[in-house]
């Protein structure tokens, strides 16, 4: 079910506080500036839809700011979109600035710097994550900052269904959430939630894919596919033996056919399966609440048994040891 939380039960003084702690609950970190002292009044209606988190938002004129120190402090790799109902914004992002009215749709990275001013307005957002879109990361995320609705054939069909999306958050209302942190992305428990969220991410591919010109958009059966492994993949990343011949023989395809449905990511089989184990390993070094479990017990975890490749792996992949990395993030000491 949809889940409401709004800043109007709590003092004026402290809207703009609980705003900032919902929007970096709902979307990650981000600098937040209201445009004036005062009340405060925005709500947020969130529902996830699969791999996808929507948002319907009405909050008056103010600026975000995402830059490389809340990028760092998120864990998570994912696009947004904006569809403005109502009002207007400015977005700056990969040295373009685009003015975004009503009707259209933003396109943005959440791991790359981007800043966006206000005015008061209604807005559809939606998050997808990088590994749910089968098209290259570097090319895709260069995209940020673009009007996707500036390309007619693919831009009107998924203005329409967020439209619809969106209305239908605007109707139902939510569920009144207390301090609705917790509940920010809640799974909506329909049995179609799935399908419309492959939606979602079918029609952004066609619209990103358009605007790119040049990358191929991937054909249905093999998208399908990509997104099936993927997740079967990450079901199974804590298993040492996750190799792309296994990966293959699992899906009853050959290694080089695995390679082809994979071409779209940008990467190889191995390297996506290690990116993602260490992204795991990151975000658990970076828990406070495991300070006291081993590194090398959180890598076996998630299927790096050997200590010695781990840790040059991490350190190639971030730049620093685990480590270091774990005292850094947490503020404790080192836990080798």
């Amino acid at each position: 079910m949809p889940t409401l939380v709004s800043t109007s039960d709590h003092p004026a003084a402290e809207q703009a506080d609980y705003w900032r702690h919902l929007i970096a609950s709902a979307f990650g970190p981000f600098h937040l500036r209201p445009a004036e002292g005062g009340p405060f009044a925005a709500r947020l209606v969130c529902r996830t839809f699969g791999a996808v988190e929507t948002g319907e938002v009405r909050a008056p004129a103010h600026a975000v700011r995402r830059g490389p120190r809340q990028i760092a402090r998120d864990t998570r790799e994912c696009y947004k979109l904006g569809l403005v109902l109502s009002g207007s914004c400015v977005l700056r992002q990969n040295g373009r600035q685009v003015r975004v009215g009503a009707g259209d749709v933003v396109f943005y990275d959440l791991t790359r710097p981007v800043e966006i001013s206000f005015d008061a307005h209604r807005l559809f957002t939606v998050v997808i994550p990088h590994r749910a879109v089968p098209l290259s990361v570097d090319r895709l995320s260069a995209l940020g900052g673009t009007l996707l609705t500036d390309r007619v054939r693919t831009g009107r069909p998924m203005t329409s269904l967020l439209a619809a999306l969106a209305a239908d958050a605007a109707a139902t209302g939510g569920d009144p959430a207390g301090d609705g942190a917790a509940d920010a992305g809640q799974a909506a428990d329909e049995p179609y939630t799935d399908h419309l969220g492959g939606a979602i991410v079918e029609l952004v591919t066609g619209a990103a894919s358009e605007w790119l010109g040049a990358e191929p958009v991937p054909c249905p059966d093999r998208a399908e596919m990509l997104r099936a492994i993927v997740a079967w993949i990450e079901a199974r990343l804590h298993d040492p033996a996750l190799t792309p011949s296994a990966i293959a023989e699992a899906h009853h395809i050959s290694v080089r056919q695995l390679y082809r449905v994979f071409q779209p990511k940008g990467t190889t089989v191995a390297r996506y399966v290690r990116s993602r184990r260490l992204e795991h390993c990151r975000c658990e070094l970076r828990d406070p609440f495991l300070a006291t479990q081993r590194i090398g017990a959180i890598a076996c975890r998630w299927g790096m048994p050997d200590a010695a490749a781990f840790s040059r792996a991490f350190r190639a992949a971030y730049g620093v040891a685990p480590s270091a990395y774990r005292a850094a993030a947490t503020g404790l000491g080192r836990a080798d």
